[in-house]
């Protein structure tokens, strides 16, 4: 049978994306595992910004990569990396701006399907994870996107909610202030405003974690760090982006934080995280080991 052309007229066209990069390395370069995330980012990016607190200049492999570089003083962390990187745009040119940092590894696979996932399809300010856990600041229960991956759509570019929250970004020293006035504080002003946030891991629904999600990382030869897993793991709410890494990337999430390796807050077996993640994204280990024996 022929082949028949589709028509320029019925081929559907990306919406206009931007990616802004947040980006810091304690030696001031950029480590491997960044370079490939931007690599992997590219193809999604209409426009792709990276901010760095550490470097003052772009390596090679990224320069024919990256659309706008922007070098800044180490002040107010990454809301105030985003906010120097926004500042390079026109909200108007893009239907979709997303803000995502180097705390995690990957996309460790195909970035696409959460772009495009129906779980988020329909919100404002959406993300790879809506958390509940809150600060002490506000207590309870807090709905939010994390900030380590969010995107922010045309309503919310539309509104004055982007204008006033990105206008309002001032260095902060404490860093529970800034996850509690920035972080949180953007999905509250969104769903003040009657914006909807969304993500593609959302704990409000996940339920808690089973006995099966944690029986890998228990141990009767461990039984301190054991007994710690099981009373946090049990506890709700938690910080899901650490504590269910493995149900993230099971729901389509393609990230693993680096903090899961570098600090483990909630005690997992390493060994146990690195033997799934072998299993799955092999790729991804060398990068990962590389990343962890430089930065520790």
């Amino acid at each position: 049978m022929p082949h028949r052309s589709v028509p320029a007229s019925v081929v559907q066209k990306r919406s206009p994306r931007a990616i802004v990069f947040a980006h810091f390395d304690p030696h001031g370069g950029f480590d491997p595992h960044v370079v490939e995330a931007l690599r992997r980012y590219r193809p999604h990016a209409d426009r792709l910004v990276v901010v760095s607190v550490s470097a003052v200049r772009l390596p090679a492999a990224l320069r024919g990569l990256v659309d706008t570089f922007v070098p800044r003083a180490n002040v107010g962390y990454d809301f105030g990396s985003w906010q120097a990187g926004l500042a390079t745009l026109c909200p108007a040119d893009f239907d979709e701006i997303l803000c995502v940092n180097d705390s995690v590894y990957g996309p460790l696979f195909d970035l696409a399907p959460a772009l495009s996932d129906p779980r988020t399809a329909g919100a404002d300010l959406w993300g790879m994870v809506l958390s509940e856990q809150s600060t002490r600041r506000r207590g309870g229960r807090c709905p939010h996107i994390q900030s380590w991956f969010f995107g922010m759509r045309r309503r919310l570019l539309d509104s004055p909610v982007y204008s006033d929250f990105w206008n309002g970004i001032v260095p902060l020293p404490d860093k529970e202030e800034i996850v509690d006035r920035y972080e949180l504080g953007l999905s509250v002003a969104c769903r003040q405003a009657g914006l909807k946030i969304a993500g593609i891991y959302d704990a409000r629904t996940a339920g808690p974690m089973r006995l099966g999600d944690l029986w890998p990382h228990l141990s009767l030869s461990d039984p301190r760090r054991s007994w710690r897993l099981w009373k946090k793991g049990r506890r709700t709410p938690h910080n899901p982006s650490e504590l269910a890494w493995l149900r993230l990337l099971e729901a389509g999430v393609p990230f693993v934080k680096v903090g899961l390796f570098r600090i483990n807050h909630y005690g997992l077996d390493l060994s146990d995280v690195t033997a799934a993640l072998g299993r799955r994204h092999p790729d991804a280990l060398p990068l990962i080991r590389g990343h962890l024996a430089r930065c520790g």
